[in-house]
């Protein structure tokens, strides 16, 4: 025999408080939606960009105000004076699913490699950023296992000496020997050459090494924002420092003299920019229209186009430095494009405005 259960009419009083929370709850629930609503159309209307890269953006800005209290001859001081932390990098939990992860030193040199579980005719050497005095963060191993698991490459991490503990001989001959090891183990791969900030000025430097040594380019030289003037001597550059809200060239320029030790600033092993860029092949560089890079980095386009190289500029109109990692819109369509560079996919017809700029002319901020 089925029984049916009844269930108990709510009293009064409790029907009330139960209505009166359903109500909060919905009301809380629209007035979020609402000043959600309201903050990305303002940011579309203010920034032309997204809700979310407005909020990176504005996430960065205690960074900037907090470090400045500081002058940066102390920290380095400060960071002379103390030993040289190990490093390492946490890679995500779930990239075992697609990529064996191993660390090893390579003449005492931490590198990391994500070698995809199916063969792969492509390795991907990435040099990390953070100004030649710190180490990879979590965002550049979320950058590096996305490579690796959608283009299939082995991707080479190498964790490479900085400053103040190290100047950048140190760091060019270890990266520079990693790679021509790479390349002699790999002859018929494709390399591909890619770094963010003063990664990517030092994935220009090590380019430029294997020019004059008569050694082949990579296949692709793909530069994140990179640090290719470390004198900050573009009058330019002034029109950027208050909105960029990460950086200012007083400090790095003090960093850039630190990680020069004895060589002169302008030297091409520092500051890219002033190398013989006749050699330089295919060069893709992604900067933001809110940092002080895009002037020198707009200049190195023109230079690298003078100079015979196929050089393509993307600038992100409205977003800030290394906007290719960030957690937005506007990043992940630059990642797609990093991607289709790397497996040699056709070009996407129709693209996002804010994602790309041929015609690689800096310009003044709003």
């Amino acid at each position: 025999m089925s029984t049916t259960s009844r269930l108990k009419p709510l009293k009064p009083l409790k029907a009330l408080t139960t209505f009166r929370t359903f109500t909060a709850a919905t009301g809380a629930l629209a007035a979020a939606g609402l000043a959600a609503g309201a903050f990305s159309a303002f940011s579309r209307m203010h920034y032309r960009r997204s809700a979310s890269a407005t909020l990176v953006e504005y996430g960065t800005l205690p960074v900037k105000k907090l470090t400045s209290r500081v002058p940066i001859t102390e920290r380095i001081a400060w960071m002379a004076n103390r030993p040289e932390p190990r490093r390492a990098v946490a890679f995500p939990a779930w990239g075992r699913l697609f990529y064996d992860l191993e660390r090893n030193e390579d003449d005492g040199m931490p590198v990391y490699t994500l070698r995809p579980h199916s063969p792969s005719d492509t390795i991907i050497v990435y040099l990390h950023g953070g100004g030649y005095v710190s180490t990879a963060v979590l965002p550049h191993s979320l950058l590096v296992d996305t490579l690796a698991r959608k283009t299939g490459a082995d991707v080479v991490m190498p964790l490479y000496p900085l400053a103040p503990h190290h100047t950048w001989q140190e760091a060019h001959q270890l990266v520079l020997n990693l790679y021509l090891r790479i390349l002699s183990e790999n002859p018929d791969k494709r390399i591909i050459l890619m770094g963010d900030s003063s990664g990517g000025g030092l994935a220009a430097v090590i380019a430029l090494s294997l020019a004059e040594r008569g050694i082949r380019q990579p296949d692709e030289l793909i530069l994140l924002s990179p640090w290719v003037d470390v004198t900050h001597t573009n009058p330019d550059i002034a029109d950027y420092v208050d909105v960029d809200p990460l950086m200012a060239p007083d400090p790095l320029t003090v960093i850039g003299q630190t990680w020069a030790g004895e060589t002169p600033t302008t030297d091409w092993h520092l500051s890219p920019i002033y190398g013989d860029l006749s050699a330089l092949e295919r060069v893709t560089t992604f900067v933001g229209s809110r940092e002080i890079f895009l002037p020198d980095n707009s200049l190195f386009h023109a230079e690298l186009i003078k100079a015979g190289a196929h050089s393509t500029l993307h600038i992100g109109e409205n977003l800030n430095h290394v906007y290719p990692m960030s957690p937005t819109p506007e990043g992940r369509r630059a990642r797609e494009e990093i991607i289709r560079i790397i497996t040699g996919s056709p070009a996407v017809e129709n693209r996002q405005p804010d994602q790309t700029d041929q015609t690689g002319t800096a310009r003044t901020p709003a």
